[in-house]
């Protein structure tokens, strides 16, 4: 008998399977449960009513008919409704164990009930059969009747945790319903995805930053990159593009990369698997499941809006599957096209401006801190000096103090640049990108014999993001000379240019295109009792950045050209009638035209992998069952490369054109500091060794006993070699009752942009105590070789209870700890704490100050810094119920974050406890200034919520469905606004909780005959309430990488199946 192979369950889920003893189930099977299945091919049928009733249906497909089965939706028990699915057929099922069925054809020659083993562990779902007595019968051709056999149901309900490790699921129906169209969106629905730092609403970040259409993943909170992710089973292409997080950068998988419409279902594991799957795996491992295998096809036509804005979303999709060649190969393709607008930060109220100061509902204690004035000094009111005046502004002669009038209702005054004028920034910033998207999927299986198939991935993803932000004034380091005789110098003598920024250039135009492609070919199959399976992938990402600067050479020649018709006028102010934006008095078109141009950075990363894994399930018996056991090689190389436009690596530093004076420290883009190009690359040889072992069964009070125990070895190319091991284990102890436990051991290696940064350049607003000025800091870091792979331990223990058939209830608590991990020292932590060095008449070398005792720059290294504990607990609620006015199902997740603390080293220790003394040294201006990662404590603090949560009720009755889920976020603090209390003890400032509610509802259409029938039309809407983000002292009035600027999102999605 031919038989088509059949590779259903993925890697993820089948590794879940290998905990499992297949004789036991968490529910009795011989009770009625609500079965609800859509008429379908019976192959797709079986498999939903295995993963409905939580009960393994094996059988070969190649004696399933390409017959379609009628519709169930019944409380039935799962011999009811397996004898509805196989009726009108020639075949018949045999009842293997309480939560085993095997499939068979009814004129079968042997009518002994077959033994089935199931090859369930991490490479592969398959498994075989042979006679009781153990021996292979033969067939008249001499071949062995050993068949493949699709495991089609595993322990997973979607939704819902019900195995041996905590497994939350989402299916492709939760997305459609939901009007989900990007991974940003999907991951947000997840409680334990914690601040996501890559995203189109972060604080507009400069080019240095991943600023295009990128979103990140961060289980648990505990950082991007501690998170692995997989397509498939298999390692993703990480981003070229770097964010930093504890002011170090860090890299991530794209989650927007992913075709959300291509998917089949997402498993996301909550708990450390590094033993497993090798580096990252730290807080949990997200696999992306794919369409396979399927039928038919579908598209998909959404539309959505930004109530009260002018952003609209427009999505276009489809897949479909078809089997050709005798059935022998079959091919799986998915595309979507996705447009979305640009929001401005005008838009909402919130944003719309930088000075926060007197925000309407703000805390009587924060109004009028200057920390919530974001608007900068460096703006179209020149800061300037010279000789004759020292340092003195223009500004309006309305303003007190005119020292020199210049005419045109302006004038210079002595001193720095009044608050009143300084500049706000919001004003010309968007708030989220305009994005086009496309992305497409292609899996192609190819029968070559029984025993072997040929499998084949292509996945391209292609993006393009355009944002808006303010045109960059100058850095310290691009101070410059105009020459008295320059044309528009009204004062007779050189003057220097402290600061400014050329409004009248109009706004930097930042366009990035993004794209990735990943190609796989693998074989896989079985030989004997054992599973195989090994296959060899190539992935690219790659990311262009370009924006409009200012040439801060070809700027400074014309502000100094003597001549009219090319000079720059640098005197003449902003704007009289609101001083704080735009720039009334601009130059001449041509004028600008000269010095503006185009700078690029462009980033690469790759990953090719090749694995070979092998697996059974029955190495060898125990009383309790057999052993299975799975072991595997994998090699990968990994690069990363980062190049810039010369204006921006260093190649062409800027020179005062009057003094002939070359700054190392400063490019020739106004604004932006030097970083060299820099590359990097690795090879990674990993081994891992898994067993499953049941220890114990059909015992009083044990129905079931299984442990899992895995190692796996790794050994890096340039940060050494690693081993860790995972024990768990799953006791069952009734059919309502199962405890589930698990240790493991993990590691995550330092990032290749943390190990090859060599004189990194960054600024960052600052506060310096010492000269009494909040601006642009300088500072250089650099990576280190020596960096070592941080370690880690993840324990977790858990009880599933599951009284009834449709009622499951969970609970896990987990603990990591976490040592060596990479840091560096905050550069406002070395300036405070150079600050309280000079009290005692020293100094922190690392601050480097010029003779006027304003900050140059500051030097930092990356470094192995100290611990960190993180604690918290998961639960889950998941019950259904069948009534006359439909079929309801109810679930809950919620994740309580209860530790978070982080080991301060000893010079961040001393600034600390210098700001809880009240030092005057520490303050500025009187205030206290947060330290960005200070704090031992982070629980609620730098976007670390206590809980995260959301319920949700869906309904569906005939045609008809609906659903509303609440989404809720616990209160924050904001370390960067604080006051000290009548105690003398530092308050942060609280960001209030935050709770949106989702609903939606649809409508399939079932006229036979009709252009309509298989049509599904849904309405719905995100945040339907119109929340607004709870305020704080961001750049956007709101914590991005936590809350949502969206507001309410309506939505209308027209699905249509053929």
């Amino acid at each position: 008998m031919k038989s088509r192979q059949s590779f259903t369950l993925s890697t993820l889920a089948c590794s879940v399977m290998l905990m499992m003893h297949t004789g036991h189930s968490f529910a009795a099977q011989d009770r009625p449960q609500n079965i609800d299945i859509p008429a379908q091919n019976i192959d797709s049928a079986l498999l939903e009513l295995a993963e409905e009733s939580q009960t393994q249906i094996l059988f070969s497909s190649a004696i399933t008919p390409a017959i379609t089965t009628r519709e169930i939706s019944a409380t039935l028990t799962v011999e009811e409704a397996l004898n509805i699915l196989l009726e009108n057929t020639s075949l018949e099922y045999i009842k293997r164990s309480a939560s085993t069925f095997v499939i068979r054809e009814k004129n079968s020659v042997s009518q002994e009930v077959p033994q089935a083993k199931a090859t369930n562990t991490s490479n592969g779902a398959d498994a075989t059969i042979t006679a009781t007595s153990g021996t292979q019968t033969k067939k008249a051709d001499g071949e062995a009747s050993v068949e493949r056999i699709r495991v089609v149901g595993s322990n997973i309900r979607v939704n819902q945790d019900s195995g041996a490790l905590p497994i939350t699921t989402f299916s492709a129906e939760d997305f459609e319903d939901l009007g989900i169209s990007s991974g940003a969106d999907l991951l947000a629905e997840l409680p334990q995805q914690g601040e996501v730092s890559f995203n189109s609403e972060r604080v507009v970040g400069g080019v240095n930053d991943a600023r295009g259409d990128v979103s990140s993943i961060n289980l648990r909170g505990i950082g991007t990159g501690y998170s692995l992710t997989l397509l498939n089973g298999r390692r993703l292409v990480l981003h070229p593009g770097t964010q930093a997080e504890d002011l170090v950068p860090v890299t991530t998988v794209n989650s927007n990369a992913l075709p959300v419409r291509g998917l089949k279902r997402v498993e996301v594991l909550r708990d450390g698997a590094a033993a497993i799957y090798g580096t990252d795996a730290i807080a949990g491992v997200i696999n992306y499941v794919l369409k396979d295998k399927n039928t038919g096809g579908d598209l998909q036509l959404q539309y959505g809006k930004n109530d009260g804005t002018d952003k609209d979303t427009i999505s276009l999709s489809g897949s479909g599957g078809w089997f050709f060649n005798n059935e022998q190969t079959h091919l799986t393709l998915s595309a979507s096209l996705y447009e979305q607008d640009m929001l401005m930060a005008s838009e909402r109220d919130y944003a719309a401006s930088s000075d926060t100061r007197n925000f309407p509902g703000l805390e009587p204690e924060f109004v009028g801190n200057t920390s919530l004035d974001g608007r900068t000094t460096s703006s179209p009111w020149a800061e300037l000096s010279s000789d004759s005046l020292g340092t003195f502004h223009i500004q309006p002669d309305t303003f007190a103090g005119c020292e020199v009038a210049l005419g045109n209702n302006i004038c210079a005054d002595g001193g720095s640049l009044d608050r009143e004028l300084r500049f706000d920034s919001n004003s010309e910033r968007s708030l989220s990108s305009e994005v086009s998207r496309v992305n497409l999927y292609a899996l192609l299986t190819h029968n070559l014999t029984d025993e072997v198939e040929l499998y084949g991935e292509a996945l391209y993803y292609q993006a393009e993001a355009d944002r808006l932000r303010e045109q960059s004034g100058n850095l310290t380091a691009q101070r410059f000379t105009i020459s008295s005789d320059a044309f528009y110098n009204p004062f007779g003598e050189d003057v220097t240019l402290r600061r400014y920024r050329p409004i009248d250039t109009g706004p930097r135009k930042i366009n990035v295109e993004d794209y990735s492609y990943r190609f796989l070919t693998g074989l896989r199959g079985y030989f004997q009792d054992w599973d195989w399976d090994t296959a060899l992938l190539y992935s690219k990402a790659h990311t262009l950045d370009s924006a409009n600067r200012v040439n801060s050479t070809l700027f400074q020649q014309a502000v100094n050209s003597t001549d009219q018709s090319s000079a720059y006028d640098i005197f003449n102010g902003g704007s009289l009638d609101n001083p704080n934006i735009g720039d009334a008095t601009g130059n001449p078109q041509d004028v600008i035209d000269s010095f503006m141009f185009n700078i690029e950075r462009e980033s690469e990363t790759e990953l090719a992998l090749y694995d070979f894994k092998i697996s059974r399930p029955d190495l060898f018996a125990l009383p309790a069952g057999d052993v299975g056991m799975a072991v595997g090689i994998e090699y990968r190389y990994e690069s990363f490369s980062d190049a810039r436009s010369d204006a921006l690596n260093g190649t062409d530093n800027f020179i005062d054109v009057v003094t002939g004076q070359e700054s190392t420290l400063a490019s020739t883009v106004l604004g932006s500091s030097p970083t060299p190009d820099s590359s990097g690359s690795r090879n990674v040889f990993s081994t891992y060794l898994e067993f499953a072992v049941p220890l114990l069964a059909d015992l009083p009070g044990v129905q079931s006993l299984n442990m899992q125990l895995a190692a796996r070895y790794e050994r890096f190319s340039d940060v050494g070699d690693i081993t860790k091991p995972k024990i768990s284990l799953a006791w069952q102890v009734n059919d309502m009752v199962q405890l589930r436990a698990a240790y493991a051991e993990g590691f995550k290696a330092p990032g290749l942009p943390q190990t090859t940064a060599v004189d990194v350049s960054r600024s960052n607003t600052r506060s310096d105590p010492i000269s009494g000025i909040r601006q642009g800091t300088l500072e250089i870091r650099n990576g280190s070789d020596d960096l070592k792979p941080e370690t880690s331990t993840n324990t977790f223990t858990g009880i599933v209870f599951t009284p009834t058939a449709n009622l499951t209830l969970t609970a896990d608590w987990w603990h990591i700890k976490q040592k060596d991990v990479v840091g560096i020292l905050s550069s406002q932590t070395q300036i405070l704490y150079d600050a309280l060095l000079r009290v005692d008449g020293s100094s922190n070398a690392n601050v480097i100050r010029d003779d006027n005792n304003e900050i140059l720059y500051v030097t930092n290294d990356y470094t192995n810094l100290l611990p960190r504990e993180i604690k918290g607990i998961d639960y889950s609620i998941f019950y259904k119920l069948d009534t006359e006015l439909g079929k309801f199902t109810f679930t809950a997740n919620a994740a309580n974050l209860k530790q978070f603390d982080q080991g301060l080293d000893t010079v961040t220790q001393r600034v600390v406890d210098a700001q809880a003394a009240g030092n005057e040294a520490v303050l500025f201006n009187g205030e206290a200034v947060g330290i960005p990662g200070a704090a031992g404590d982070l629980l609620t603090k730098n976007g670390r919520p206590e809980w995260r949560s959301n319920i949700g009720l869906k309904w569906q009755k005939d045609n008809w469905g609906a659903g509303v889920k609440y989404k809720y976020i616990s209160e924050l603090e904001n370390i960067f606004l604080s006051y000290f209390d009548e105690s003398d003890d530092l308050v942060y400032q609280k960001i209030d909780n935050w709770s949106t509610v989702d609903a939606y509802v649809n409508y399939s259409f079932t006229q036979q005959n009709s252009w309509l029938n298989k049509t599904k039309v849904t309405l719905g809407a995100r945040n339907i309430g119109d929340k607004e983000p709870p305020f704080t002292s961001g750049t956007f009035g709101y914590e991005s990488s936590v809350h949502s600027s969206s507001g309410r999102y309506l939505y209308m999605t027209l699905n249509k199946k053929f």
